[in-house]
């Protein structure tokens, strides 16, 4: 055994290294004491004493990047304890920016370290921090004054939801700033030249590589995707990839900077560059290419792995694959050490790890596939059978590395993403050979349009033509059947009514009747982040879609969702309104050809499965002095049980129903917040009678949360009171015995009804 683990270190003598760093981080991360410490030193100057020189260096890695961590996470909480102790509160601080992405539906733009400026708060100093609304003039190395409102985000109130503040705490980051004004100070941080001159080379080559294109066009935003690793906007393309297990196609990482590296080496030879000096040259372009494309962490993992690899080439000596994943490890933590949590630094080692592990012995089992008759003499091959030769070592080849890289990364996806892909390995095999030519006319459309621009303009043509049959190659093999599974994983759900959570007083609820109902979307943006993932997540589609109010917290979602979902019939609560989201809503359903329907007081409307809507209220015209009370109100009635929905109705639409007369009595209250009213007068509340109220609330502004004096009253009425700012979204399961409750920010809160 002894000799087994000398024979591996030999192969790979910096596995202490790398191994060292790892537990480094993670003994910061587990908060290990100071006599854990004590332990790693006595044991590095016991390997130093016995001249073990690797192992001695593995537990001084241990030490440094532990250290080095422990600071980072010191400085991290520090921050975050402040934002914590302040709340939302206006603030002014200096601060220099030190990394910033395209921009993205959900990530912040811009990460920014608060300079050590008197001016600042003490606690600040030194912090990352988040910025969303930098704007697109904003370089790195800027030092900028900022204003704007702090903000750190609480946890998933809904399905699906992106979990925002675990992403800030696992890159480092104490909070964020929701920036109101800003002003760009005097000169730039030199330490961040680096990376404000990839940056701007980043925009430049951006700009070319979809120059002649439509900057929102199919064909442009795949090529961004594709070259430089973007993915703003076109989130409707992903999906595709996604399912069909090629997503790692638009990350540049390993796969982009191999291609890059097999490109310069196809140039080196045709150039009859000698084979030593032309691997500098495959070299230096690799690390240019990782620069324009911003020197993002997946590049610079890749570019240092090659660049170790290939130089034992060059030094004359048999490079180890193993040993170059290795030594850029304890590198990359050093730079950033948050990245040994983060799934895309997992991803990444754990899948070239695999294909160094697996490839070899699948080639060999696969070698016959690629040889040609043993009875022929290479010599004597035609054309034709050299070619074809050629084609099938090349197919095997990437069919081999195309396995195990899934096998590698299938667990992981499996777990963060919820998702097997089987149909990955074929899809690679497929889509990779384009990748690498859409890269090539990419940089050689960029170099031809330096000379005479038409010639960019018409090579870009091509690539848009080429990118987007690689969508279409995705989205067929997706639609295979077996070609992906979606599993359960964290923010899955099932119940028979989903009620969201969102904020600024938006709403919408999902009711699994007949062919699935949405009543009411929320704004566009809260559709897509929170709503349509959560339905995704349940494979649902909605068929059917009420509306209770024509604004755009409520209608705005729904005009996504036509898009999303083409449904049948869609339920009004007015004729016409001139709120721009539902004009844009009756436009969308009529260009989908959904029947539009007009609520009537009184009428109830069949939903499947038994369940009906009953209107109790609708707002016949957009008149009044309260545009929330332009609402309409409703009943559900299923399987024995009576759910009420109010919307935003305030004072007004209350006295109005209660004058009505008809019966109002229903076993839980679905409440919406009125902005500038009284919601829930004494009156109403008996009428209503609920068991149970599932009442909106918004932690901010004021007027978005329930009044406590109001909660005394329901809660000495004997009323359970589900205040969604505490629950967050809220899930109901129904039978004919029973109604049950669950929180989804609370998972052990629940409460059941029984008749």
């Amino acid at each position: 055994m002894k000799k087994g683990a000398v024979r591996c270190l030999s192969l790979v003598p910096l596995a202490p290294v790398a191994t060292g760093s790892c537990l480094g981080v993670l003994s910061a991360e587990w908060g290990w004491g100071f006599q854990w410490g004590v332990v790693v030193v006595l044991g590095a100057l016991f390997f130093l004493r016995k001249r073990n020189w690797m192992l001695a260096a593995g537990l001084g890695g241990w030490i440094l990047l532990w250290g080095v961590h422990q600071e980072r996470i010191e400085t991290q909480i520090k921050g975050e304890a402040w934002f914590h102790s302040n709340g939302r509160t206006d603030v002014e601080t200096e601060a220099v920016v030190v990394r910033l992405r395209d921009r993205s539906t959900f990530l912040p733009r811009g990460v920014v370290r608060v300079t050590k400026n008197d001016g600042n708060p003490k606690c600040l100093r030194g912090c990352l921090l988040a910025v969303d609304d930098l704007p697109d003039d904003t370089n790195p190395g800027d030092q900028l004054l900022l204003k704007g409102r702090t903000y750190f985000p609480a946890a998933p109130r809904n399905p699906a939801e992106f979990d925002r503040r675990r992403w800030l705490r696992s890159h480092g980051l104490s909070g964020e700033i929701r920036l109101e004004s800003h002003r760009v100070l005097s000169g730039w941080e030199f330490s961040l030249s680096l990376h404000r001159m990839a940056w701007l080379l980043r925009m430049k080559l951006r700009s070319r590589i979809v120059a002649g294109l439509q900057e929102e066009s199919a064909g442009a935003t795949l090529i961004r995707g594709l070259v430089l690793g973007e993915r703003s906007g076109g989130g409707e393309y992903y999906d595709a990839f996604r399912k069909s297990g090629t997503m790692h196609i638009f990350a540049v990482s390993g796969l982009h900077v191999g291609l890059v590296g097999a490109l310069a080496w196809i140039l080196v030879r045709i150039s009859r560059v000698s084979r030593r000096w032309g691997l500098l040259v495959v070299v230096g372009i690799i690390w240019i290419y990782a620069l324009v494309t911003g020197l993002n962490p997946p590049a610079l993992r890749a570019a240092f792995m090659a660049s170790v690899f290939l130089a034992g080439f060059f030094i004359k000596r048999k490079p180890s694959l193993g040993n170059s994943l290795l030594a850029s490890l304890p590198a990359v933590l050093l730079l950033d050490s948050y990245q040994l949590g983060q799934v895309g630094l997992q991803l990444s080692y754990v899948v070239v790890g695999m294909i160094i592990l697996i490839a070899p012995p699948l080639a060999r089992l696969l070698q016959p596939l690629g040889e040609g008759d043993p009875f022929v003499p290479p010599r004597l091959h035609t054309s034709w059978q050299r070619g074809n030769l050629m084609v099938r070592r090349y197919v095997v080849g990437l069919f081999v590395v195309s396995l195990s890289a899934w096998i590698g990364s299938m667990p992981l996806i499996w777990y963060h993403f919820g998702i097997i892909t089987p149909a990955s390995v074929v899809a690679s095999v497929i889509l990779v050979p384009l990748v690498f030519v859409i890269l090539s006319i990419a940089f050689a459309g960029s170099l031809l349009g330096l000379f005479w621009e038409p010639l960019q303009a018409g090579s870009n043509q091509v690539n848009a033509f080429l990118a987007e049959t690689t969508y279409s190659l995705a989205e067929k093999v997706a639609s295979f059947p077996g070609s992906h599974f979606e599993l359960e994983k964290a923010g899955g759900w099932s119940a028979d009514i989903l009620i969201f959570d969102l904020r600024d007083g938006d709403a919408a609820i999902y009711v699994e009747a007949g062919d699935g109902v949405l009543i009411d979307g929320g704004a566009p943006d809260q559709f897509r982040k929170l709503v349509k993932p959560a339905l995704e997540r349940a494979g649902v589609v909605p068929l059917s879609m009420i509306l209770t109010h024509p604004e755009k917290g409520h209608a705005g979602g729904l005009v996504s969702a036509l898009e999303c979902y083409s449904p049948r019939r869609i339920l009004l609560p007015v004729a016409s309104a001139s709120s721009p989201a539902f004009k844009q809503l009756i436009l969308s359903a009529g260009e989908q050809g959904s029947e539009l329907h007009l609520g009537k007081q009184g009428a109830r409307y069949p939903l499947g499965d038994g369940a009906e809507i009953e209107i109790l209220r609708v707002a016949s015209e957009e008149t009044g002095s309260r545009a929330d009370d332009r609402c309409m109100v409703m009943r559900l009635h299923w399987r024995g049980w009576r759910i009420l929905i109010t919307g935003d109705a305030g004072f007004d639409t209350e006295q109005e129903i209660l004058r009505s007369g008809g019966d109002l009595g229903c076993d839980l209250w679905v409440m919406g917040r009125h902005r500038s009213d009284h919601t829930g007068t004494m009156g109403f509340l008996k009428a209503v009678d609920p068991s149970v109220i599932i009442a909106e609330e918004d932690r901010y502004p004021a007027a978005e949360k329930v009044p406590e004096r109001w909660v005394k009253t329901v809660e000495q009425s004997g009323i359970q009171l589900w205040r969604q700012g505490e629950t967050g979204a809220v899930t109901i399961k129904l039978s004919e015995q029973e109604l049950e409750l669950r929180s989804i920010r609370m998972p052990d809160k629940k409460l059941i009804l029984r008749k």
